[in-house]
């Protein structure tokens, strides 16, 4: 059920908190997809829960409402492994919650379970060598998509309705088109990543993932610790430009079901221009010739674990991390300078769009088998399916995936801060997308 409907069976008293959240309990396992289980927080945060629906004063939708957290993020008393065998034998648990947490809190969800990842979250393919990897839950022999593989495969398998994932290169879009989930990656800094374990500081965010645009909303505004309000579809002119390059470059599998939905929406009445977008190329061409900018901010962060640990750690994260070890120091300033200059012009020179709309991934869901069998076939893979959803970490916008068929997701992105419009604007498309043809 969605939040709404979950929400309204508590204030009939047709359900209960502590009913649901023992039913989810019961689902829960740590394996592959479950870090921890947090269950003796879950019981008390619900029996919170139903004591307010009693007295007739909930929080809010998400009062009572069972959420699965990535184990990226702190929850009080259980160590933040971060997908890495060596940080869950080294850390102590967390002092207290990460921030996020405290604003599900505060908003009356009950978190039940903390869910796997890859490790240090540096990764689109979902993989652990560790721990395990998560099934698909769309097609087994699918990767789940990365770095939140453990929160997608959670909703899109029903042991949660909510998962909460972080995205620094894609990490809750990518998993969320390979599961046919919806996937939000907020505005840069707008729900906050203290007590989150970094990979790069500039480019982390925080963001939900659900069954539908409506749920990700309001798990998005309790992420940010914002008062429940609702959504309106968007109700102005909408200009949705395709970057063209991005769309001709996609596999048929994706550029087919991609294609139908922006014709259906622009038989709606958007507006869809399809045209080069030469600032995206100019972010690969940064890349190869500076080095990625979460793999310097990682390098930093965790060389002396590398130098200590490295051998005990997935050897593919580790090689990610280091491809930037012998890079002159200046590159990484000079990468920050480009971004800076690129970011102005980019939303400058595209103010008259309402959104950018493109695959969310290039290609389908790679081959779980092949990828963990070749690391030539892994590197390739991990970079067909960051390719488009890095580029607006790299742009700082919020961005989200719909899905529109079996791994494959529709993006669209705005400039930062039109959090709440993109929102709008993407309840709009998903009924009309929804609509039976």
């Amino acid at each position: 059920m969605n939040v709404a409907a979950i929400h309204q069976r508590y204030l009939s008293g047709a359900a209960s908190p502590l009913e649901e959240t023992e039913r989810a309990l019961a689902r829960l396992q740590v394996g592959s997809t479950i870090a921890a289980v947090t269950a003796e927080r879950a019981r008390a945060a619900a029996r919170a829960s139903a004591a307010r629906y009693a007295s007739g004063r909930p929080l809010g939708p998400l009062d009572g409402v069972v959420v699965a957290v990535k184990d990226l993020l702190d929850v009080k008393d259980y160590v933040t492994a971060a997908g890495s065998a060596v940080l869950a034998r080294l850390r102590k648990p967390a002092a207290a919650d990460a921030a996020a947490v405290q604003n599900l809190e505060r908003a009356g969800a009950v978190i039940v379970a903390k869910t796997q990842l890859n490790e240090l979250a540096f990764s689109g393919l979902g993989l652990n060598p560790h721990f395990g990897t998560p099934k698909n839950a769309l097609n087994p022999e699918w990767v789940p998509g990365g770095s939140s593989s453990g929160s997608a495969v959670a909703v899109a398998a029903g042991l949660t309705p909510l998962a909460v994932g972080t995205d620094t290169g894609g990490s809750v879009r990518i998993p969320a088109a390979c599961n046919g989930l919806v996937g939000f990656k907020p505005t840069n800094g707008r729900i906050s990543t203290r007590g989150v374990t970094p990979l790069s500081p500039t480019l982390d965010t925080v963001g939900p993932l659900a069954h539908s645009v409506a749920d990700a909303w309001e798990l998005f505004l309790a992420l940010a610790g914002a008062e429940p309000a609702a959504l309106a579809p968007f109700a102005g002119r909408v200009r949705l430009l395709v970057p063209a390059g991005q769309l001709e470059r996609s596999v048929p599998e994706v550029r087919r079901p991609v294609m139908e939905a922006l014709e259906r929406l622009a038989a709606a009445g958007f507006e869809v221009i399809s045209e080069d977008v030469p600032e995206l190329a100019e972010v690969y061409r940064l890349y190869r010739e500076l080095g990625a900018l979460a793999a310097h901010e990682a390098l930093a962060l965790y060389r002396g674990l590398l130098d200590e640990h490295g051998a005990e750690m997935d050897r593919r994260v580790v090689a990610r991390i280091l491809e930037v070890a012998d890079r002159d120091p200046l590159d990484y300033r000079r990468l920050l300078a480009e971004r800076a200059r690129l970011l102005r012009q980019f939303w400058q020179r595209y103010a008259g769009f309402t959104a950018l709309a493109l695959p969310t991934l290039p290609v389908l869901p790679p081959r779980l088998a092949e990828v963990a069998a070749s690391d030539e076939a892994f590197f390739q893979a991990n970079g067909r399916v960051l390719a488009h959803t890095m580029l607006f970490n790299f742009y700082a916008g919020p961005a989200v995936s719909l899905p529109l068929a079996p791994g494959v997701g529709l993006m669209l992105a705005a400039r930062p801060g039109a959090d709440e419009a993109l929102f709008s604007l993407s309840l709009r498309a998903e009924g009309l997308l929804k609509e039976k043809k």
